[in-house]
Protein backbone atom coordinates (compact mmCIF):
# COMPACT_ATOMS: atom_id res chain seq x y z
CA UNK A 1 0.00 0.00 0.00
CA UNK A 2 1.80 2.66 -1.18
CA UNK A 3 5.74 2.69 0.46
CA UNK A 4 3.98 0.65 3.58
CA UNK A 5 4.00 -3.36 3.65
CA UNK A 6 1.64 -5.11 5.60
CA UNK A 7 3.35 -8.37 6.02
CA UNK A 8 1.72 -11.55 7.75
CA UNK A 9 3.02 -10.73 10.87
CA UNK A 10 0.94 -7.56 10.72
CA UNK A 11 -1.83 -9.47 9.48
CA UNK A 12 -1.61 -12.13 12.59
CA UNK A 13 -1.40 -9.01 15.15
CA UNK A 14 -4.57 -7.78 13.54
CA UNK A 15 -6.20 -11.08 14.25
CA UNK A 16 -4.83 -11.18 17.66
CA UNK A 17 -5.77 -7.88 18.83
CA UNK A 18 -9.26 -8.43 17.37
CA UNK A 19 -10.00 -11.29 19.49
CA UNK A 20 -8.52 -9.87 22.27
CA UNK A 21 -10.69 -6.44 22.50
CA UNK A 22 -13.37 -9.62 21.49
CA UNK A 23 -14.59 -8.57 17.95
CA UNK A 24 -15.80 -10.48 15.37
CA UNK A 25 -13.55 -11.56 12.31
CA UNK A 26 -14.70 -11.19 9.41
CA UNK A 27 -13.82 -13.52 5.94
CA UNK A 28 -9.47 -13.67 5.54
CA UNK A 29 -9.91 -11.58 2.06
CA UNK A 30 -12.27 -9.19 3.95
CA UNK A 31 -9.93 -8.47 7.08
CA UNK A 32 -6.82 -7.39 4.31
CA UNK A 33 -9.31 -5.26 2.91
CA UNK A 34 -10.22 -3.67 5.97
CA UNK A 35 -6.19 -3.23 7.31
CA UNK A 36 -5.71 -2.10 3.09
CA UNK A 37 -8.96 0.19 3.81
CA UNK A 38 -7.12 1.77 6.95
CA UNK A 39 -3.61 1.80 5.83
CA UNK A 40 -5.29 4.22 2.85
CA UNK A 41 -6.70 6.54 5.09
CA UNK A 42 -3.36 6.74 7.16
CA UNK A 43 -1.51 7.74 4.66
CA UNK A 44 -3.37 10.09 2.95
CA UNK A 45 -4.35 11.96 6.55
CA UNK A 46 -0.29 12.24 6.64
CA UNK A 47 0.00 13.54 2.95
CA UNK A 48 -3.05 15.98 4.22
CA UNK A 49 -0.91 17.17 7.46
CA UNK A 50 -3.55 15.74 9.93
CA UNK A 51 -0.52 14.42 11.54
CA UNK A 52 0.53 17.39 13.13
CA UNK A 53 -2.78 18.92 13.67
CA UNK A 54 -2.83 20.30 17.08
CA UNK A 55 -6.43 18.69 18.02
CA UNK A 56 -4.79 15.22 16.48
CA UNK A 57 -1.53 15.53 18.76
CA UNK A 58 -3.58 16.40 22.00
CA UNK A 59 -5.25 13.21 20.89
CA UNK A 60 -1.92 11.41 20.71
CA UNK A 61 -0.77 12.80 23.52
CA UNK A 62 -3.94 11.97 25.78
CA UNK A 63 -3.71 8.21 24.23
CA UNK A 64 -0.16 7.93 25.36
CA UNK A 65 -0.38 9.09 29.11
CA UNK A 66 -3.42 7.22 29.48
CA UNK A 67 -1.74 4.03 28.10
CA UNK A 68 1.23 5.25 30.77
CA UNK A 69 -1.37 5.04 33.48
CA UNK A 70 -3.05 2.29 32.47
CA UNK A 71 1.03 0.07 32.61
CA UNK A 72 2.28 1.50 34.93
CA UNK A 73 0.65 3.30 37.29
CA UNK A 74 -2.50 0.91 37.60
CA UNK A 75 -0.70 -1.93 38.54
CA UNK A 76 0.56 0.10 41.60
CA UNK A 77 -2.63 1.64 42.89
CA UNK A 78 -4.44 -1.55 42.64
CA UNK A 79 -1.91 -3.08 44.56
CA UNK A 80 -3.01 -1.01 47.40
CA UNK A 81 -4.31 -2.58 50.38
CA UNK A 82 -5.32 -1.88 54.09
CA UNK A 83 -4.56 -3.89 56.76
CA UNK A 84 -7.33 -4.78 59.14
CA UNK A 85 -5.88 -3.93 62.15
CA UNK A 86 -5.35 -0.08 60.61
CA UNK A 87 -9.14 0.01 59.48
CA UNK A 88 -9.89 -0.85 63.52
CA UNK A 89 -7.36 1.41 64.61
CA UNK A 90 -9.40 4.48 62.46
CA UNK A 91 -12.53 3.06 64.13
CA UNK A 92 -10.88 3.48 67.72
CA UNK A 93 -9.53 6.81 67.07
CA UNK A 94 -12.93 8.22 65.40
CA UNK A 95 -14.79 6.12 68.07
CA UNK A 96 -16.62 9.24 69.15
CA UNK A 97 -18.40 9.91 65.30
CA UNK A 98 -19.70 6.40 65.48
CA UNK A 99 -21.11 7.13 68.94
CA UNK A 100 -24.84 8.27 69.49
CA UNK A 101 -24.54 10.25 72.79
CA UNK A 102 -26.34 9.25 76.06
CA UNK A 103 -30.08 11.01 75.91
CA UNK A 104 -31.99 12.06 78.68
CA UNK A 105 -36.09 13.29 78.79
CA UNK A 106 -37.13 15.31 81.47
CA UNK A 107 -39.33 18.34 82.95
CA UNK A 108 -38.70 21.27 84.63
CA UNK A 109 -40.45 24.24 87.11
CA UNK A 110 -38.98 27.36 85.78
CA UNK A 111 -39.02 30.54 87.12
CA UNK A 112 -37.56 33.96 85.51
CA UNK A 113 -34.62 36.63 86.75
CA UNK A 114 -32.70 38.89 85.57
CA UNK A 115 -28.95 41.15 86.15
CA UNK A 116 -31.39 43.84 87.78
CA UNK A 117 -33.81 41.78 90.09
CA UNK A 118 -34.20 42.88 93.48
CA UNK A 119 -32.51 40.58 96.37
CA UNK A 120 -35.82 40.72 97.92
CA UNK A 121 -37.81 39.63 94.98
CA UNK A 122 -34.91 36.71 94.51
CA UNK A 123 -35.41 35.74 97.81
CA UNK A 124 -39.44 35.52 96.74
CA UNK A 125 -38.60 33.65 94.00
CA UNK A 126 -36.54 31.41 95.81
CA UNK A 127 -38.99 30.86 98.45
CA UNK A 128 -41.57 30.37 95.60
CA UNK A 129 -39.09 27.43 93.85
CA UNK A 130 -38.72 25.63 97.89
CA UNK A 131 -42.53 25.96 97.97
CA UNK A 132 -42.91 24.01 94.52
CA UNK A 133 -40.55 21.35 95.02
CA UNK A 134 -42.14 20.40 98.46
CA UNK A 135 -45.42 20.01 96.30
CA UNK A 136 -43.68 17.84 94.13
CA UNK A 137 -41.99 15.82 96.77
CA UNK A 138 -45.46 14.99 97.35
CA UNK A 139 -46.75 13.86 94.20
CA UNK A 140 -48.02 9.90 93.62
CA UNK A 141 -45.11 7.98 91.62
CA UNK A 142 -47.68 7.63 88.91
CA UNK A 143 -47.50 11.28 88.19
CA UNK A 144 -46.00 12.08 84.87
CA UNK A 145 -43.69 15.33 85.40
CA UNK A 146 -44.77 18.32 87.64
CA UNK A 147 -48.19 17.65 86.34
CA UNK A 148 -50.43 21.00 87.64
CA UNK A 149 -47.83 22.10 89.25
CA UNK A 150 -46.41 23.24 86.08
CA UNK A 151 -49.12 25.12 85.26
CA UNK A 152 -48.93 26.99 88.72
CA UNK A 153 -45.48 27.30 88.85
CA UNK A 154 -43.39 26.89 86.11
CA UNK A 155 -43.11 29.97 83.88
CA UNK A 156 -41.82 28.14 80.83
CA UNK A 157 -44.74 28.61 78.48
CA UNK A 158 -43.74 25.39 76.28
CA UNK A 159 -43.57 22.77 78.47
CA UNK A 160 -45.55 24.09 81.42
CA UNK A 161 -49.39 22.73 79.60
CA UNK A 162 -47.56 19.55 79.59
CA UNK A 163 -46.07 19.27 83.27
CA UNK A 164 -43.21 20.90 82.38
CA UNK A 165 -42.24 18.19 79.88
CA UNK A 166 -39.24 19.81 77.66
CA UNK A 167 -38.16 16.62 75.37
CA UNK A 168 -35.32 14.95 74.99
CA UNK A 169 -31.33 16.32 75.06
CA UNK A 170 -28.32 14.72 74.05
CA UNK A 171 -26.59 14.14 77.13
CA UNK A 172 -23.06 16.57 77.36
CA UNK A 173 -24.13 18.80 73.66
CA UNK A 174 -24.83 22.51 74.35
CA UNK A 175 -26.49 25.18 72.51
CA UNK A 176 -30.14 24.33 73.92
CA UNK A 177 -32.40 26.83 75.83
CA UNK A 178 -32.35 24.65 79.08
CA UNK A 179 -29.00 25.66 80.81
CA UNK A 180 -26.40 22.93 80.45
CA UNK A 181 -26.42 22.70 83.74
CA UNK A 182 -29.45 21.82 84.25
CA UNK A 183 -29.78 19.03 81.84
CA UNK A 184 -26.81 17.37 83.34
CA UNK A 185 -28.29 17.30 86.91
CA UNK A 186 -31.52 15.19 84.85
CA UNK A 187 -28.51 12.92 83.22
CA UNK A 188 -26.93 12.38 86.58
CA UNK A 189 -30.18 10.97 88.07
CA UNK A 190 -30.25 7.19 88.47
CA UNK A 191 -33.67 6.56 88.57
CA UNK A 192 -36.63 8.11 86.38
CA UNK A 193 -39.15 10.71 88.71
CA UNK A 194 -35.83 11.39 91.07
CA UNK A 195 -36.50 15.55 92.23
CA UNK A 196 -33.31 17.90 91.73
CA UNK A 197 -32.69 20.55 94.36
CA UNK A 198 -33.29 24.20 92.93
CA UNK A 199 -31.08 25.11 90.48
CA UNK A 200 -30.09 28.45 90.17
CA UNK A 201 -28.74 29.48 86.75
CA UNK A 202 -27.69 32.93 84.75
CA UNK A 203 -31.36 33.11 83.89
CA UNK A 204 -33.71 31.57 86.76
CA UNK A 205 -33.99 28.86 89.09
CA UNK A 206 -35.17 25.53 87.94
CA UNK A 207 -36.20 22.14 89.20
CA UNK A 208 -35.57 19.10 87.00
CA UNK A 209 -36.97 15.52 87.28
CA UNK A 210 -36.05 12.94 85.42
CA UNK A 211 -38.80 11.11 82.99
CA UNK A 212 -36.80 8.73 80.48
CA UNK A 213 -32.87 8.11 79.66
CA UNK A 214 -31.26 6.49 76.96
CA UNK A 215 -27.58 5.29 77.33
CA UNK A 216 -24.62 5.89 74.84
CA UNK A 217 -25.16 3.69 71.84
CA UNK A 218 -21.88 2.74 69.64
CA UNK A 219 -21.92 1.37 66.07
CA UNK A 220 -20.24 -1.70 66.07
CA UNK A 221 -17.04 -2.02 64.10
CA UNK A 222 -18.29 -4.83 61.70
CA UNK A 223 -21.19 -2.27 60.67
CA UNK A 224 -18.72 0.83 59.85
CA UNK A 225 -15.95 -1.27 58.52
CA UNK A 226 -16.22 -1.19 54.95
CA UNK A 227 -16.54 2.43 55.21
CA UNK A 228 -13.75 3.29 57.03
CA UNK A 229 -11.68 0.66 54.87
CA UNK A 230 -13.19 2.63 51.24
CA UNK A 231 -11.91 5.82 52.48
CA UNK A 232 -8.36 4.76 53.73
CA UNK A 233 -7.97 2.91 50.99
CA UNK A 234 -9.11 5.79 48.77
CA UNK A 235 -6.25 7.84 50.78
CA UNK A 236 -3.47 5.19 50.08
CA UNK A 237 -4.14 5.24 46.50
CA UNK A 238 -4.55 8.91 46.03
CA UNK A 239 -0.61 8.55 47.59
CA UNK A 240 0.42 5.82 45.47
CA UNK A 241 -0.66 8.28 42.52
CA UNK A 242 0.95 11.15 43.92
CA UNK A 243 3.90 9.28 44.61
CA UNK A 244 4.11 7.93 41.12
CA UNK A 245 3.67 11.27 39.33
CA UNK A 246 6.26 12.69 41.40
CA UNK A 247 8.45 10.01 40.78
CA UNK A 248 8.25 10.48 37.53
CA UNK A 249 8.70 14.42 37.76
CA UNK A 250 12.11 13.65 39.50
CA UNK A 251 13.29 11.78 36.78
CA UNK A 252 13.56 14.77 34.24
CA UNK A 253 14.73 18.33 34.11
CA UNK A 254 11.75 20.16 35.14
CA UNK A 255 11.91 24.30 35.06
CA UNK A 256 9.72 26.92 35.26
CA UNK A 257 10.24 30.28 33.71
CA UNK A 258 8.32 32.35 36.27
CA UNK A 259 8.62 35.26 34.36
CA UNK A 260 6.65 34.15 31.37
CA UNK A 261 4.08 32.71 33.80
CA UNK A 262 3.54 36.28 35.23
CA UNK A 263 3.18 37.93 31.95
CA UNK A 264 0.41 35.38 30.26
CA UNK A 265 -2.94 37.37 30.36
CA UNK A 266 -5.12 35.02 32.49
CA UNK A 267 -9.03 35.39 33.68
CA UNK A 268 -9.20 36.21 37.10
CA UNK A 269 -12.52 34.04 37.74
CA UNK A 270 -10.99 30.71 37.83
CA UNK A 271 -12.34 27.42 39.78
CA UNK A 272 -10.15 27.04 42.79
CA UNK A 273 -8.58 23.71 43.10
CA UNK A 274 -7.33 22.27 46.42
CA UNK A 275 -4.26 20.18 44.88
CA UNK A 276 -3.48 19.70 41.38
CA UNK A 277 -4.84 18.00 38.93
CA UNK A 278 -3.99 14.98 36.81
CA UNK A 279 -2.43 15.82 33.70
CA UNK A 280 -4.68 15.35 30.22
CA UNK A 281 -4.49 11.46 30.29
CA UNK A 282 -3.69 10.44 33.16
CA UNK A 283 -6.81 10.65 35.32
CA UNK A 284 -7.80 10.13 38.84
CA UNK A 285 -7.80 6.32 39.12
CA UNK A 286 -10.45 6.58 42.12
Amino acid sequence: VGDREITVEDFQKEMAYRKSNQQPLPEKQVLLEQMIAREVSLQKAKAAGLENDPSVRRSYEDMLASKLNETQLGPKVNAVTVPVEEVRAAYEREIAHYTKPAKVQMAVIYMKTERKTKPDQLAEIEARMKEARAQAKALPSTSAGFGTLAVNFSEDQASRYRGGNVGWFDVGETGYRIPAEVIATAAQMKTNGELSDVIKTANGYYLVTRLDSRPAVVTPFEQVKPGIERRLLTARKQQAETAFMQEMRNSLSVRTDVQALNQVDYPTQTIAQTAPSAPPGLPSTQ
